[in-house]
């Protein structure tokens, strides 16, 4: 198959840029991952010519070594807890987080946005209970996103799989990823944080060596009437 684009991807656009492509009309070549895996193989030589990421500084971090332009926002995510009916219960997202019966994971902080965003989520509990930090950063279970993650799970979040495998019971992450895991797993419900623990994380895409089919692609998928297939996986446009 002759391939339009070639193009590495953030894991969680892992429903909606195949449905954007297809909107555009055109045939992408789409490898998801751990944004941080993905920016590092692009920096060590390997061609495509879009990145979109699941923060900005991974964008950043190839423009600043000349690799990209300087990356466009694409799109914004938001993060929640999500698990086990029996398990989250009370309602209280801080408080399930450190009740030490129950297995609580995140992605590959470094390695994965997801992981850095969740540990930020960390960091904002020691303003509402003190030394709560550190005891979440300690029990966190990174089971996904980093290089030697080996749980995969084709077209679905690994996530599906850790829930699957009973290998956690409660999940920080994106809420798009929630979303899509309660439409396949029963007994599953999201959780909000509170405001004083809320944190968005910011998408960003870039152009890789001056590719011109990186930039017309971009193009098309920064049009208002595609940028609306994101609301409706649960972005935010």
């Amino acid at each position: 198959m002759k391939w339009d684009v070639k193009v590495y991807a953030a894991g969680s656009l892992r429903k909606v840029l195949p449905v954007m492509f297809e909107k555009v009309g055109l045939v992408a070549e789409i490898e998801f991952g751990p944004s941080g895996v993905l920016k590092d193989r692009i920096i060590n030589g390997e061609n495509v010519d879009l990145f979109v990421s699941a923060n900005m500084q991974h964008a950043y971090s190839l423009a600043g070594s000349g690799l990209s332009n300087d990356p466009l926002a694409f799109t914004q995510n938001e993060l929640c807890l999500f698990g086990r009916k029996q398990v989250l219960k009370s309602g209280d997202a801080l408080g399930s987080m450190l009740d030490s019966r129950y297995k609580l994971g995140t992605s590959t902080p470094i390695d994965d946005p997801g992981g850095d965003y969740a540990f930020a989520v960390f960091d904002k509990a020691d303003a509402v209970d003190r030394g709560a930090s550190d005891k979440l950063r300690k029990k966190a279970l990174t089971l996904v996103g980093g290089k030697s993650s080996n749980i995969k799970s084709g077209s679905h979040s690994p996530v599906y799989v850790l829930f699957k495998e009973n290998l956690v019971d409660m999940f920080l992450g994106y809420r798009t990823t929630a979303k899509d895991l309660l439409s396949r797993i029963d007994g599953l419900v999201i959780v909000d944080l509170p405001e004083s623990l809320k944190v968005r994380a910011e998408y960003g895409a870039v152009v890789v060596n001056n590719s011109v089919k990186g930039q017309q692609a971009l193009n098309l998928l920064m049009t208002p009437q595609i940028r609306e297939t994101l609301v409706e996986y649960g972005f935010s446009n």
